[in-house]
C-alpha cells in the first residue's frame, strides 16, 4: 500500500494544485515509516527525480541542473525523518515530524537556491534574504505536509485496526 501511495503522490504533481501544497511531503513521511527499510529512501527519491525531469524538461521547458541534487537531498531528508516514525507513531510525533520535514525541506532547498542562483548575493545577508523570501512557500509546505500526513497515517491506522479486528474474528 505504501508503494502505491508514493506513486500516486508523485503522479499528483502533474495535476494543477496550489504551489507546495501537495501529498508528496506527507507521502515521503509515510513511506519512510512504512516502506521496506531498504526502499524507504531510494524508491520515493528516484520517482520524484524522474517526475522532476519530466516536469522540468517537457512541461515547463526548462533544463535540469545540478540543483536537482539539492532537491533530491531535501526529499530524502523527509523520508529519513519518516523512518523515525517506524514502529512508534503517535499524533504528537507525527506533528513533530511534519514540522521537522517542512523545515528540513525549506532549509535545504533554499540553501540550494541561494548557492546556485544569482538571485541573492552570496553573503550572510543574501542567505537571510533568500530564506525570508521563501517563508510563504514554507507555510504552504507545512500545511500540506500536516494535512496529507494526517490523512495517510490516519487512513492507515483505520485500515490496520480493521485488519486486526478481522483477524481476531476469524
Amino acid at each position: 500500500m505504501a508503494y502505491w501511495l508514493i506513486v500516486l503522490a508523485v503522479l499528483f504533481r502533474f495535476v494543477p494544485h496550489i504551489h507546495n501544497f501537495s501529498p508528496v511531503y506527507g507521502a515521503l513521511l509515510f513511506g519512510g515509516a512504512h516502506l521496506n527499510k531498504r526502499d524507504a529512501i531510494w524508491f520515493p527519491v528516484v520517482l520524484l527525480g524522474l517526475s522532476d525531469i519530466i516536469l522540468t524538461n517537457l512541461i515547463y521547458r526548462l533544463n535540469i541542473g545540478w540543483l536537482e541534487l539539492v532537491q533530491m537531498a531535501a526529499f530524502a531528508s523527509i523520508a529519513l525523518i519518516g523512518e523515525l516514525l517506524r514502529n512508534r507513531t503517535s499524533w504528537g510525533l507525527l506533528l513533530g515530524a511534519c514540522v521537522a520535514s517542512a523545515l528540513s525541506f525549506y532549509l535545504i532547498s533554499n540553501f540550494g537556491v541561494w548557492l546556485g542562483w544569482n538571485s541573492y548575493p552570496h553573503t550572510w545577508q543574501g542567505l537571510v534574504q533568500c530564506y525570508i523570501a521563501a517563508i510563504p512557500w514554507y507555510r504552504q509546505t507545512l500545511i500540506g505536509t500536516c494535512v496529507y500526513s494526517g490523512l495517510f497515517f490516519g487512513c492507515y491506522e483505520i485500515y490496520a485496526a480493521r485488519q486486526r479486528a478481522l483477524q481476531r474474528s476469524s
